[in-house]
Order: C-alpha cells, then structure tokens, then sequence
C-alpha cells in the first residue's frame, strides 16, 4: 500500500510540473532559442530541411513554422542571427529535445 501510494505521489507532481511549465510559458511553448552564424545558404538549408521533416515554413526571415504537432515563431535578422520561439508543442516533447532537433537542421546545414 505504501509503495502504491508513493508512485501515486510521484504521478501526481509530475502532472503537476508538466502543468506548471506550460502555464510559465504559454500553454506549452519554451523560451526563445538563438542560433548565431546562420548564413542566407544555411537559412534557406534550415528551412528546406524543416519541410523536409514536415515542418511547413512561410517564405521570408520571419513568421509561423507549424507541424507534427508544433508551432514556433521564428525571426532572421538577414545576417547571421536566427530566433525560434515554440509557442505549442505535445505535451510528451520536451523543450530540449524540439531545440536540439532544430540545433541539428543548422548543422546539417554547415
């Protein structure tokens, strides 16, 4: 009985986090991420590579990227610096896993 009522316990403060975080940050969204050195070659790259994957990405440096669950606002300052901020994502997918699977476009795209 103890050792139900401690898993028990256990769920209830991981629900508990996981809804706390997403009310932190829009109802499941995560901080904003900066990646820096990204060229006009390698952001054309990322985004090829984002539709790729089933991301659908407007044209121009900024706007919505939507799919396979998430949405992100993403801004390009034309150079070199590129901001990707997830404002909706599943529950199951954590903010690091979505950020180093973009991490992983730009350097796909070296």
């Amino acid at each position: 009985m103890k050792k139900i009522s401690i898993a028990c316990l256990i769920v209830l403060c991981s629900i508990y986090s996981t809804g706390l975080a997403q009310a932190q940050f829009g109802g499941g969204g995560c901080r904003p991420v900066t990646y820096s050195d990204i060229t006009p070659d390698r952001f054309e790259c990322m985004k090829q590579g984002l539709q790729d994957y089933g991301i659908n990405v407007p044209s121009g440096e900024s706007g919505e990227i939507s799919g396979n669950g998430i949405t992100a606002n993403f801004e390009w300052d034309g150079k070199s610096k590129l901001t990707i901020t997830v404002t909706e994502k599943p529950f199951f997918a954590g903010c690091g896993t979505i950020t180093d699977r973009i991490g992983q476009f730009a350097q796909d795209c070296e």
